[in-house]
């Protein structure tokens, strides 16, 4: 009879411990992480790995900063990217517009709130950096909008648009205007920020 027991209570616990150990549902599996953009109408897409967004905090400013260089190809690191700078006086927040243009404090002087650059498949880079402004022989119409749709402890998703002029020379020369337009980026987030 006790034998019996046993192995009715046996039984008993190898079909709950069965029916706990499988499962129908398939574990969440992590976001793609990519960036997406058109530049003059012409559609991009970077499927990345391994490049993740830095959120930190840097005191001497005192400002936040967060930081992406996402490259269409992580072997060359000399084009077909995109970089995005945001600075901020408050941590970020999702669902707030970043806009280049307007200044930002940095150890009492004013700086763009966004450096964006762009470089294309022949390593041609153009920038956004600049205030705009008129000086002799040249008009800066450097300009850029980054908005966080989405941050969590881990992740962060986004979109821009950015006004970048180039190509950067050692000369200087930049009278090349490209709009860069529908940016969207989902990105692994790495967060410095106590």
């Amino acid at each position: 009879m006790k034998i019996s027991y046993f192995y009715t209570c046996l039984v008993v616990l190898l079909i709950a411990l069965s029916s706990c150990g499988s499962s129908d549902e398939e574990p969440e599996p992590l976001p793609e992480s990519f960036v997406r953009f058109k530049v003059d109408g012409v559609q991009k897409e970077f499927k990345l790995s391994s490049q993740p967004m830095g959120f930190s905090f840097d005191a001497g400013g005192p400002v936040y900063n967060a930081i992406a260089v996402m490259n269409g190809n992580p072997a060359d690191g000399t084009k077909n990217f995109v970089s995005i700078t945001v600075r901020s006086e408050t941590p970020f927040e999702a669902g707030k517009d970043y806009v280049m243009q307007t200044p930002i404090s940095y150890g009492g002087m004013d700086m763009v709130r966004i450096l964006f650059t762009y470089s294309d498949e022949q390593g041609n880079v153009y920038n956004a950096v600049l205030f705009q402004q008129t000086i002799a022989g040249i008009e800066i119409k450097d300009d850029a909008k980054v908005r966080f749709t989405k941050i969590t402890d881990n992740w962060v998703d986004g979109n821009f648009d950015a006004v970048t002029m180039g190509p950067v020379t050692t000369t200087g020369l930049r009278n090349t205007e490209l709009r860069v337009t529908d940016g969207v980026f989902s990105l692994p987030l790495i967060s410095a920020i106590p």
